[in-house]
């Protein structure tokens, strides 16, 4: 387990470091990885805060964040959990396990733009927790997009559910764009023994307009990177 983990945090890496976005979400990532891309990713910068709930802190999952340091300043990070009580560590009632959703507020160094990325994982068992995740999400980036003066936002993560579900629908509703364009492509391949019908895992956007959105459904060397295939998208400021 040892070494398939630590050549698939290279493969990871090399998928990073070929692509080379600004900031990007991770979900599931654990202090053994954080602490092996160290070295794997030396331009970026990391927060992540983990969930609870799990019965050692190895077990205990982020949703994590990277962003470009020598771009970036970061002007505030802070994490919330997906329950009836978000601002302490916590779980809904109906929930599989601890969920959170983490985010930067992200300043460039060179021109002072700046935007606001959040990045989450909703519960895998409960559609209840699931939609008070859309609803949290959404409070949240509306009141830090007001504490910095309407500044564009990026929302990350997989929600488990598809296009239909509740949480995506509230997204869509509040005016968030989705990166995908209704880019059926699955991202969920459960190490390539799932067929799924549609993508689970999603950006979405204000104040920007996306372009070049991609499914990253190439395997390295073979081997799978991930049970998700990473996605990515270009965004402009509006």
């Amino acid at each position: 387990e040892g070494t398939h983990t630590t050549r698939r945090m290279h493969l990871w890496a090399n998928q990073i470091n070929d692509t080379l976005p600004d900031s990007l979400g991770v979900q599931e990532i654990n202090s053994i990885w954080v602490d092996g891309l160290k070295d794997l990713l030396p331009q970026y910068e990391y927060y992540g805060v983990k969930r609870g709930g799990d019965e050692n802190e190895q077990k205990s999952e982020m949703n994590g964040i990277y962003y470009l340091k020598d771009k970036f300043n970061l002007l505030e990070s802070d994490t919330f959990w997906i329950s009836e009580t978000p601002d302490t560590e916590s779980k809904h009632e109906n929930a599989g396990c601890y969920r959170i959703c983490s985010y930067v507020v992200l300043k460039n160094k060179s021109n002072g733009f700046i935007y606001i990325h959040l990045n989450t994982h909703f519960d895998n068992t409960s559609v209840e927790a699931q939609n008070l995740g859309g609803k949290l999400v959404c409070e949240y980036a509306d009141k830090l997009t007001q504490k910095y003066g309407n500044a564009p936002i990026v929302i990350t993560g997989d929600f488990n559910q598809y296009n239909d579900g509740e949480a995506v629908k509230l997204l869509d509703s509040k005016g968030y764009a989705n990166a995908s364009n209704r880019n059926k492509t699955p991202t969920y391949h459960g190490w390539g023994k799932v067929e799924d019908v549609e993508p689970i895992d999603y950006i979405f956007t204000k104040g920007f307009t996306a372009s070049d959105y991609k499914v990253h459904s190439n395997t390295g060397e073979k081997s799978y990177i991930s049970d998700h295939y990473m996605i990515s998208a270009i965004l402009n400021a509006k």
